[in-house]
């Protein structure tokens, strides 16, 4: 029933974001640094993640889910850094409407070291409570912090990273939560994701903006320390883990060898993108891969969580 709620919901809240995004141009500026083809996105509504994200918090609280405390703090977590993310939105669309020619690239929004500490802080809110509740990484309380933080953090941008093809990081999700149905959080959120695939598969009519891909890395993590499979996570969720590891590594040869560069472009769907891939293709391919290392997890680990 939970998913049931979530998956019409969201196709409603999504369809009546685009219509109310548009009135209001809350349109996307794409990176000019991209792929020429995907200027032509230029404009499509952005922010839409905040739709699926009421879908899935109505869905999960009509059905009961407020009761679970461990729930809350998932949830918790995923809308502190949905938050955070619609504040990165709001920037970028602020500059958007402020940009006069010859301006910069308005296409992102908080500083890069803001977004971190932001996230690291929530993060490490968050660490503690599980930490306190009894979940463990090493067995040791520090460490575990620490390691909680981090993985919480890293899962973010990789999810963030994710989103720059039409469904690519909530078709990738939708994936990866058939491992937590028996979480109430986490089916409401699959039926969102669901319902907003319906305009933001290929050609999108929405995206998510920072404010949905960065809950959606927060909700995985979460999701995955509560379950205690954080070791399963780089497999889990691989190809957001490359795509993260991409822009890493390009950025950091870049700085090194004073300007060469080893992918034609990060992260790493770009450089597919650029080396002939269609989107669809790229999209698709990724997916196979998503659904592969799920289906592993599944028999490494057990069974769903």
């Amino acid at each position: 029933m939970t998913l049931l709620i979530a998956a019409p919901l969201s196709l409603l809240l999504t369809g009546l974001f685009v219509l109310f995004a548009k009135q209001y141009g809350w349109g996307k500026s794409v990176r000019e640094a991209g792929p020429v083809s995907h200027q032509v996105k230029s404009g499509t509504p952005t922010m839409g993640g905040m739709a699926f994200l009421i879908a899935a918090c109505a869905s999960w609280l009509l059905m009961g889910g407020a009761r679970d405390e461990a729930v809350q703090a998932v949830v918790f977590l995923t809308l502190a850094s949905g938050a955070l993310g619609l504040v990165d939105d709001l920037t970028s669309l602020r500059r958007k409407n402020r940009r006069r020619g010859g301006d910069k690239d308005v296409s992102t929004g908080l500083l890069a070291r803001y977004r971190l500490l932001a996230q690291t802080a929530i993060a490490l809110v968050f660490s503690l409570y599980v930490v306190s509740a009894g979940h463990t990484l090493f067995g040791q309380e520090l460490a575990d912090t620490v390691a909680f933080t981090i993985i919480i953090v890293g899962s973010v941008n990789a999810l963030n990273f994710s989103d720059g093809l039409d469904g690519l990081a909530a078709g990738m999700m939708a994936i990866i939560l058939l491992l937590f149905v028996a979480n109430p959080f986490a089916l409401a959120l699959l039926g969102a994701l669901l319902g907003f695939l319906w305009y933001n598969s290929q050609p999108a009519r929405v995206f998510m903006g920072g404010v949905g891909a960065e809950a959606l890395g927060a909700a995985l993590a979460g999701l995955a320390i509560m379950s205690d499979v954080s070791w399963y996570l780089p497999l889990i969720a691989l190809m957001p883990v490359l795509e993260v590891l991409s822009v890493i590594i390009q950025v950091s040869y870049f700085r090194l060898s004073g300007g060469k560069r080893i992918f034609r472009m990060s992260p790493l769907h770009h450089h597919l993108e650029l080396s002939g891939w269609s989107e669809a293709r790229v999209v698709s391919r990724f997916y196979l891969v998503t659904a592969v290392c799920v289906a592993l997890t599944w028999i490494l680990w057990g069974g769903a969580a």
